[in-house]
């Protein structure tokens, strides 16, 4: 999925990908691509920007938010506020958040997303609305 991103897509869109607790392996996607996310490792970004600390805890619970919430009008208020270019559904999401939040990507696929890549183990969207 990172080759595939690094090969096909162009500019800097903003990608959601699962913001994990400190000293996890977390923010893969923006670390392997160098593409913008809505929040890379929050204790890195809380000791480098101290002043705005509470900024990294509002786009983490957004983050939580977008993929927990099985209510399409939250994932759009996410989406909207960071201008979310694509959303990354991988392991790692999987694993941190629940599936019925989850579903709500293929939900939706087709009226407001689309996949533009899929493996066995990741979905990106694009967000087209």
């Amino acid at each position: 999925a990172i080759d595939w991103i690094l090969a096909n897509v162009e500019g800097r869109p903003i990608i959601l990908e699962a913001t994990v607790d400190i000293y996890r392996w977390g923010s893969r996607v923006s670390t392997n691509t160098g593409l913008p996310t809505v929040l890379g490792w929050d204790w890195h970004e809380k000791q480098q920007r101290w002043p705005y600390r509470d900024e990294a805890d509002l786009r983490r619970r957004d983050v939580e938010l977008a993929y927990s919430t099985t209510s399409i009008d939250d994932l759009y208020a996410v989406i909207n506020k960071y201008e979310i270019d694509l959303i990354y559904v991988g392991s790692l999401e999987r694993a941190y958040y629940p599936a019925a939040g989850l579903a709500k990507f293929d939900k939706i696929n087709g009226e407001g997303l689309e996949i533009v890549y899929e493996n066995r183990d990741v979905t990106i969207y694009k967000v087209i609305s």
